[in-house]
């Protein structure tokens, strides 16, 4: 059941937050997941647009955070619901039609799998154009790699752009070494340089002789955070008193054409026709499978949201679509570590969950409604980097959460 609506004010860290990212050209927010880093980015915008100061604000962040959080963002802030989004998905040509009327709206968000093609795109856009007048990277560490392609890319046209903004929760997800890319994309390289070498040998030293391994050396870490806290604003959890205890944060994800017109029909009608690709070859078999009652074909329906359906047993599922799977692996990969707890529904999802994060480590707690409450807290108190991953999703639910 959702919550009665309730206007969102910003809390006031958000409110400084804005503040810091208004009156800098080169800056990180960096805060926890769920913080409010984008509501803040967004109310800086609002306010340089609203100033004559900016115009525009080209967004790049994790895919599926492009195309679902950053359009729901102006809608949930009252302060924020004049600005206009588009993300930039679908064809090339889809894509470039929307670049060319970025000046009719204020943001445009796209994700950052596409930033190669977007960098060479914008080499046809002057440079008074609205879409350089302010860029906004949401998870910054997603470029900590000096020799990664979007980080290659992205530094190579981050001068153009008047402001640039980073927003992360984990700067430093491995070492001191994952600062330098972000930090020379937002800053066009005034904080260390844009040369990753020089600046690691003058910070790290290596542990063999062919370089894999580096540590830092005496000092050095110091230095470094002190020079990066000249551009950065860092909300700590005792920067945010004025926090509620749970803070929710409801993501949509769309499913598929196929898959919602499957779904329907198990809805309506009792059978689903469903295609499955039955080899690399990219052979297809098609699948009808019935329901022999409304109640069972209520379960069907949720088999088919979380992108699978049961044929013939628990062991022979059909697979719909992976939106959502994608999202949970972005979703990992954002988190850097931090812990997260994930439950599920039915066996398949466990499949689908431990196949695709089986780079991971997690656990897995078949827990009763009275063993989730400890559970949580344990993993919380802990902040063990593992995954929990309790079998009784209705236990969560008791406890005031969803599915």
């Amino acid at each position: 059941m959702n919550a009665p609506f309730v206007a969102r004010v910003l809390r006031s860290y958000q409110q400084r937050a804005a503040t810091w990212l208004y009156e800098h050209d080169g800056a990180f927010m960096v805060a926890p997941l769920g913080a409010g880093k984008g509501a803040a980015a967004l109310t800086a915008l609002a306010e340089l647009i609203r100033d004559g100061e900016r115009r525009h604000a080209l967004v790049i962040a994790p895919k599926l955070v492009a195309t679902t959080v950053w359009p729901l963002e102006v809608t949930l802030w009252p302060h924020l619901a004049h600005l206009r989004v588009a993300v930039l998905n679908g064809t090339p040509e889809r894509r470039r039609a929307l670049l060319a009327t970025a000046h009719e709206r204020e943001v445009t968000a796209i994700g950052i799998d596409l930033v190669p093609w977007l960098v060479g795109e914008l080499a046809a856009f002057a440079d008074d154009h609205p879409l350089l007048d302010l860029l906004i990277i949401d998870e910054t560490s997603r470029l900590k790699n000096p020799t990664g392609k979007w980080s290659r890319a992205l530094l190579k046209v981050a001068g153009r752009f008047k402001t640039r903004w980073g927003l992360t929760g984990t700067p430093r997800p491995n070492s001191s070494m994952d600062l330098f890319m972000p930090a020379a994309i937002i800053t066009d390289g005034a904080l260390w340089g844009r040369a990753f070498i020089p600046w690691q040998k003058q910070h790290f030293r290596p542990l063999d002789r062919f370089e894999r391994e580096w540590v830092v050396l005496p000092g050095a870490e110091e230095r470094i955070a002190t020079d990066f806290g000249t551009i950065a604003m860092t909300v700590a959890d005792e920067d945010m008193p004025d926090l509620p205890p749970v803070n929710v944060v409801v993501t949509s994800v769309k499913l598929p054409d196929e898959a919602m017109a499957a779904y329907q029909t198990m809805q309506r009608q009792l059978f689903a026709v469903v295609e499955e690709h039955a080899s690399a070859a990219g052979a297809v078999e098609e699948h009808t499978i019935e329901a022999v009652s409304p109640m069972v074909a209520t379960g069907k329906c949720a088999q088919m949201a979380n992108g699978f359906l049961y044929d013939e047993g628990n062991d022979n599922p059909v697979t719909i679509h992976t939106v959502k799977i994608e999202w949970l692996r972005e979703l990992v990969e954002s988190l850097n570590g931090e812990p997260l707890l994930i439950a599920y529904e039915f066996i398949e999802d466990l499949r689908t969950i431990r196949r695709e994060l089986r780079n991971i480590r997690y656990e897995i707690h078949d827990v009763p409604a009275l063993g989730a409450a400890s559970l949580i807290s344990a993993s919380i108190t802990a902040r063990s980097p593992s995954i929990f991953i309790p079998v009784d999703a209705n236990a969560l639910r008791r406890l005031g959460g969803g599915s």
